[in-house]
């Protein structure tokens, strides 16, 4: 990802609109595939396509070429070739077959390729690109863009300012991961329960967003707030990691390690041996926000809380999809400590209140409820084996 910005919109606006128009006269290999992350390496949805691929038999009748950001993220995979993010600019212009996430390669597709964007989570709360206040220009530079329901298809079509034929209602790669992950790989036999909590960042200098004034850590918890918290779960015997996002600032250098609560950056979290859809897959309910993670965990049909005191203040800054955002809230919604203790209370009581409201979200969100997403999405690409 460039993260000059002048540079980036200078590439954008200028010179990449002339890789668009020669991109429309270079002949396609139909027997290559360009996966691209712009961010780092290969992750988000592009890692269960990949699977994918690898699993059906793809990978011996096509050219499969991830295109990263930088070499050191290269990973050591039979058949699958790596390539830093200018060459995948000459991969795109030759490949009839490319699927990107996390960022894009600003060039108009051709008529003889199918270019797919893939997000991270493609059902939202976060409104993004032309529905923000953050202009960041044309984003229209797909065939398909993947979305997981009908309603979601007039959104994205705004977002991009595509038309809505460009949105193909086909599911979401990573719910296939969540619904494919083991439910028993971690050893919580010590615990009576287990929750995680996935607060969404706030503030992000990596990526430029400022979307509340929230400067706290754990949302209602501030650092001296932690054994509070421990003491709590103490008592019920609950187990609560705390998974940071990557792209939160203001991370702190304090205990965040308790006998009930774990507080993990995104480094300390893959150190500890966890990974994110395994975990959520196992553990008993989830905590969120307005991240994505809390619309695929609709699938797992289990508790839910959000943690939402910047509610309005986040829906003036960023935005939401909905216009009734809590309506779309499958759980105990969240602004106080006193509100987060009483959905601990009937968490720990097994009291599962807000069920019905949860399945007729899923029902709405969701119009697979299957893991055959990626056979979807790639049958699109126009792959065959």
């Amino acid at each position: 990802m460039i993260r000059n910005v002048v540079l980036k919109k200078t590439l954008k606006n200028f010179i990449f609109p002339f890789i668009s128009l020669l991109n429309q006269i270079i002949p396609k290999n139909d027997h290559w595939v360009l996966i691209y992350s712009a961010n780092k390496g290969i992750q988000h949805s592009l890692l269960p396509l990949r699977q994918y691929l690898m699993d059906n038999g793809f990978s011996n009748k096509y050219t499969i070429i991830c295109g990263i950001e930088h070499m050191k993220y290269t990973e050591d995979i039979p058949h699958i070739i790596f390539v830093n993010r200018w060459s995948a600019i000459k991969v795109f212009l030759r490949t009839a077959h490319v699927f990107y996430s996390v960022g894009q390669l600003p060039i108009k597709p051709s008529s003889k390729q199918i270019v797919i964007h893939l997000r991270h989570g493609n059902a939202n709360f976060k409104t993004i690109g032309f529905n923000t206040n953050i202009k960041n220009g044309n984003e229209f530079f797909f065939t398909y863009m993947i979305a997981p329901s009908d309603i979601y298809v007039p959104i994205m079509a705004r977002e991009y300012a595509c038309i809505e034929s460009n949105i193909r209602v086909l599911g979401d790669p990573m719910t296939d991961l969540l619904l494919n992950s083991p439910h028993d790989k971690y050893d919580f036999s010590n615990y009576k329960k287990v929750l995680l909590w996935l607060p969404t960042f706030r503030q992000s200098d990596y990526l430029g967003y400022d979307d509340s004034k929230m400067e706290n850590l754990v949302p209602l918890f501030g650092e001296d707030s932690y054994g509070e918290l421990n003491a709590e779960l103490q008592k019920y015997n609950i187990k609560l990691i705390v998974k940071i996002h990557p792209a939160q600032k203001n991370l702190g250098n304090v205990q965040r390690h308790y006998s009930h609560l774990d507080i993990f950056t995104n480094e300390e979290y893959i150190e500890a041996g966890y990974e994110l859809f395994s975990l959520m897959a196992q553990c008993d309910g989830l905590i969120g926000d307005y991240s994505s993670a809390s619309m695929q965990y609709l699938l797992m049909d289990r508790p839910q809380a959000f943690v939402v005191p910047d509610i309005k203040e986040y829906g003036e800054r960023r935005g939401f999809v909905f216009k009734n955002i809590e309506e779309y809230m499958g759980g105990h919604i969240i602004k106080s400590k006193n509100d987060f203790w009483c959905f601990l209370t009937d968490f720990a009581a097994d009291k599962d209140i807000y069920k019905e409201k949860r399945h007729k979200i899923c029902n709405l969100v969701y119009k697979y409820q299957d893991a055959n997403s990626c056979q979807r999405i790639v049958d699109l690409s126009g792959m065959n084996v």
